[in-house]
């Protein structure tokens, strides 16, 4: 097992160097078995986070081994999302984000929506600080909120998505959401369109719409 070794460089980020992890997700990506994969993620992510010294480390994205050990945390995020393990992703997404000050991964929408699901209100108020009003996401998670709190739709959030963003909410609300030849060459290109964008949201958090399929009935037929 290869040593990993955190240390910071001169202009301030701190790189990955050990641990294989770019080998590492090529090796779970090819099990035949979902949950043998996840493990192996997940035990990556495990070391990985034991070798980061307890203190503020901001992590260079643009080296490459340093990149490979970030997408592995977000993909054993997205593994314990996946099987409503939400406590768990939004403690990995967490340690992410205070690695990553840029969020080049969007974290914290994934985030917000975690914190919805966990009811953890005062967490969720601190991440849309940090989302931009003019996004879909914003108003996605404004009539997440709302429901979970209330039951009840936030019709100003509802009004924004179905007007200013009728690809999200038609995408949101449609009955599949296949990853046809069409959407995976669109999701390839350099501007993907905004129902590709909803639909990549759609496969990251499916399994909380999948646990909560009254939220996306409720707002389609409001």
């Amino acid at each position: 097992m290869r040593k990993i070794i955190v240390r910071p460089t001169s202009s301030g980020l701190w790189q990955v160097e050990g641990g294989g992890f770019g080998d590492l997700m090529r090796r779970a990506r090819e099990c035949e078995q979902w949950a043998q994969a996840a493990d192996i993620r997940f035990e990556g992510v495990q070391r990985l986070l034991d070798a980061i010294p307890d203190e503020d480390v901001l992590l260079d994205w643009n080296d490459r081994d340093t990149r490979a050990a970030m997408e592995l945390i977000y993909a054993s995020a997205s593994d314990h999302l996946s099987v409503g393990e939400v406590e768990v992703a939004a403690a990995l997404w967490e340690n992410l984000l205070a690695m990553d000050e840029e969020d080049h991964m969007s974290v914290n929408i994934l985030l917000a929506i975690c914190y919805v699901e966990l009811e953890d209100y005062d967490c969720l108020e601190e991440s849309m600080f940090d989302i931009s009003p003019n996004i879909p996401e914003y108003h996605l998670l404004s009539l997440w909120a709302e429901y979970r709190r209330t039951g009840g739709v936030d019709r100003d959030a509802l009004r924004t998505l179905r007007t200013r963003h009728k690809e999200w909410f038609a995408e949101l609300t449609a009955a599949e959401h296949p990853a046809d030849e069409a959407y995976l060459a669109d999701s390839r290109s350099e501007r993907p369109s905004p129902r590709t964008e909803a639909r990549e949201l759609w496969f990251a958090t499916s399994s909380v719409w999948e646990r909560n399929s009254d939220f996306l009935e409720t707002i389609s037929k409001a």
